[in-house]
């Protein structure tokens, strides 16, 4: 049985971090391949800032050449929000002899309790939760036994502190994202 692993989230815009998680997720369990999953709608932010077309343009250019990474747009063509419980679900309807896992940073493992029918998600999957700076992993948090962590730690970036950079013309915001992706945010205007 190969192990898949699912990356979700908005990706408004993708940056370092969150392509440092993937390969710390990679490094730490022996993952057929990564699926990254755009979300149209995430269940937990009121809106993107980026349109989809832009989103996934994006992705594509900051995962190219990446050995072992696909890009779904499952959740895309919903148009409507889908939740991880449904996801999973789907991936695990098309590889049904594979051991399907979701990709998550240790800020969310603490916030799984608030997920839409969690203990169904927990009974059938499995997390690989890469650990963020300044959160600390408690032995009796809720989930921990259905979760591999990786050792290694992600750099704390976050994509609305990267938009804000950019609306505000700060150049710093460049070494948070790939030379590419950059360059196609300041073409085409993103986050102003």
């Amino acid at each position: 049985m190969s192990k898949i692993a699912i990356f979700g989230g908005s990706f408004d815009p993708v940056h370092k971090s969150h392509i440092q998680l993937v390969k710390f997720a990679l490094e730490s369990c022996d993952f057929k391949k990564v699926i990254f999953v755009i979300a149209y709608t995430p269940p937990h932010k009121s809106k993107q800032y980026a349109n989809i077309d832009d989103r996934i343009a994006m992705l594509k250019i900051a995962t190219k050449g990446l050995p072992q990474i696909e890009i779904s747009l499952y959740e895309v063509l919903k148009k409507k929000v889908v939740y991880s419980y449904q996801t999973l679900d789907y991936f695990q309807s098309l590889y049904p002899e594979d051991e399907i896992y979701m990709i998550i940073g240790s800020d969310s493992l603490l916030e799984l309790p608030t997920w839409k029918n969690i203990d169904y998600l927990a009974s059938r999957y499995k997390f690989m939760v890469v650990k963020r700076p300044c959160i600390k992993i408690e032995k009796d948090t809720k989930y921990l036994d259905r979760c591999i962590v990786a050792q290694n730690e992600t750099e704390d970036i976050s994509s609305t502190e990267i938009r804000q950079m950019i609306k505000e013309d700060s150049k710093k915001s460049e070494i948070f994202l790939d030379k590419k992706v950059y360059s196609y945010i300041v073409k085409r205007r993103l986050y102003k």
